[in-house]
C-alpha cells in the first residue's frame, strides 16, 4: 500500500512540474510575439497576462494534462471538466474583486470590456462539450445569453449547488464542480453577456518548444543557429525569472525591456562567430591512459599520489573533448572546413613552437657546450613552457576561444602528439 501511495505522489509531483514548464514555455512563446508598447507578466495578474498600450489586457490561464484516452491521445476538454469551471470561477473572483474597487456592476462590466479571457490547454476540442458548442453559437448570434444560461441551469441541479455553497469550499469532485458552476450562473445577465463575448479557448496547444523555435526562425535566424538562440533565450530568461522570484520581485517585461536585455541572445544567430557549445561530454576511453595525460605526469604537473589526481585528469579531459566536439560540430554544420582546421592546428603549433624555443634556448647552448643539464632543470623548464602555452587564448577564423577551449586544443595536439613540454618530448612520445 505504501508503494502505491508513493507512486501516486511521485506522479502528482511530475504532473505539477510539467504544468509549471508548460506555463513557462507558453510565456516564452508569447514573449517572442510581443509588440511595441506591450508588456507581459508571469504569475502577476494571472498565470500570464499581457498589457496593451490602449489599456486593454489579456488574462491567460494554462491547464496542462498528461491524461490520455484509449488511443494514447491527450483527453478532450469535457463540459464537466474541473479545469474549465475552476478557470471560469477564478475569473469571476477577479472581475468581482471589491478590493480593486469593483463593487458595482458598472465597474465590473468596464473591466470585462477591456479584458480578453483565454484558457490555454493541451486538451483537445470536443463537439460533445456543450459549453464550447453553445459559446460558438452565442458568438455567431445563434443563441442569446438567456438560452446559454438556461441550458446549464436545467442540466445541473441548482438545489444541490445551493446546499454545496453553504458547505466548505474544500469539497472535491462533483460537489466542488457544482459550486464553480453556481458561482458563474449567479452573475447578472449583463455580466454574463459581456463575459462570454470576451471568453475564448486555445485548445490542442502542445509542442511548445517547436513553436518557439518557429518564432525564432521567423526573426530571420539561420536554421543551424535556431537551437543556439533558443538555448540562450531559455537559459537567460529562466535565470532572470529565478533571480526575480528570489528577490520577491514581479516577473514582468515590457517590449523595450526585453529588447534591451535579450537582443544578445539573437546576435548569436546573426554573427559569423562560431557558437561554443558546452554540453558535458561523455568520457568513453580510460582517461589515465591518454598520451597528453602521460606528458603532464612526466613533468610533475599531475601525479597519481595527489589527492586531486582524478579530478585533474577529468577536468583536463573534458577541456580536450569540448574542443574536439566543437570542432567536429562546426565541420558537420559547414561552419569550418578541413583546411581551416588544419590552418588552426598549424597556427596553434607555431604559437607553441615560439614559446618552446624561447624556453629551451639556454639548454640548447649547454648541450652544444657539453655542459651538464640535470633532470630537475628540464622539469622546471617544461613546467614553464606548459604554463606559458596554456595562458594563451587562441583564435579560429575570427572566433576567439576561451582558455578552456584553448587549453583543450593543446591537449589534443599533445595527445597526437604534435607538441610537447619536455625538451626531449619528441624522442619520448612520438613512437607511442
Amino acid at each position: 500500500m505504501t508503494n502505491v501511495k508513493s507512486h501516486q505522489e511521485a506522479t502528482a509531483a511530475e504532473d505539477k512540474s510539467i504544468g509549471f514548464d508548460y506555463q513557462y514555455y507558453y510565456f516564452l512563446y508569447l514573449i517572442l510575439g510581443l509588440g511595441t508598447g506591450e508588456s507581459i507578466g508571469l504569475e502577476v495578474k494571472d498565470d500570464i497576462h499581457i498589457d496593451f498600450p490602449d489599456n486593454k489586457q489579456t488574462l491567460l490561464q494554462l491547464k496542462h494534462s498528461v491524461q490520455t484516452n484509449a488511443q494514447g491521445e491527450i483527453i478532450n476538454l469535457r463540459e464537466s471538466d474541473t479545469d474549465l469551471w475552476k478557470t471560469i470561477y477564478n475569473w469571476v473572483k477577479v472581475i468581482n474583486d471589491k478590493t480593486e474597487g469593483r463593487e458595482k456592476l458598472d465597474s465590473r462590466i468596464e473591466f470585462i470590456k477591456r479584458t480578453d479571457f483565454i484558457l490555454i490547454t493541451n486538451k483537445a476540442y470536443n463537439n460533445k462539450n456543450q459549453f464550447l458548442v453553445n459559446l460558438e453559437k452565442l458568438k455567431e448570434g445563434k443563441m442569446d445569453t438567456k438560452e446559454f444560461k438556461d441550458y446549464f441551469k436545467k442540466k445541473y441541479d441548482l438545489k444541490l449547488t445551493k446546499k454545496v455553497a453553504k458547505e466548505s469550499s474544500e469539497k472535491k469532485g462533483e460537489d466542488k464542480l457544482l459550486l464553480y458552476i453556481k458561482e458563474f450562473l449567479d452573475q447578472e445577465d449583463q455580466w454574463l453577456e459581456e463575459f462570454l463575448k470576451k471568453l475564448s479557448f486555445s485548445l490542442n496547444e502542445d509542442d511548445l518548444i517547436e513553436r518557439i523555435k518557429l518564432r525564432i526562425k521567423a526573426k530571420f535566424i539561420p536554421v543551424n543557429k535556431i537551437e543556439d538562440v533558443f538555448n540562450s533565450l531559455d537559459s537567460n530568461i529562466r535565470r532572470d525569472n529565478y533571480i526575480a522570484i528570489k528577490k520577491g520581485e514581479r516577473i514582468e517585461y515590457s517590449f523595450d525591456n526585453l529588447h534591451e536585455r535579450y537582443t544578445r541572445c539573437f546576435l548569436v544567430g546573426r554573427t559569423d562567430r562560431r557558437i561554443i557549445r558546452r554540453d558535458k561530454p561523455s568520457i568513453e576511453e580510460i582517461p589515465e591512459e591518454q598520451l597528453f595525460i602521460k606528458q603532464l605526469e612526466d613533468i610533475g604537473i599531475i601525479s597519481k599520489e595527489d589527492d586531486d589526481y582524478q579530478d585533474q585528469v577529468i577536468q583536463r579531459t573534458i577541456a580536450k573533448l569540448i574542443t574536439f566536439n566543437n570542432l567536429e560540430k562546426w565541420k558537420q554544420e559547414g561552419e569550418l572546413t578541413s583546411t581551416e582546421q588544419e590552418s588552426f592546428d598549424r597556427e596553434s603549433i607555431y604559437e607553441w613552437r615560439v614559446v618552446f624555443d624561447r624556453t629551451y634556448r639556454r639548454v640548447k647552448r649547454k648541450f652544444r657546450e657539453d655542459s651538464i643539464v640535470d633532470e630537475i632543470e628540464l622539469i622546471d623548464l617544461a613546467n614553464d613552457c606548459l604554463d606559458d602555452v596554456l595562458s594563451k587564448k587562441l583564435n579560429i577564423q575570427e572566433t576567439q576561444l576561451d582558455l578552456e577551449m584553448s587549453n583543450g586544443q593543446y591537449y589534443l595536439l599533445s595527445d597526437k602528439p604534435l607538441v610537447g613540454w619536455r625538451y626531449d618530448w619528441g624522442k619520448r612520445y612520438k613512437n607511442e
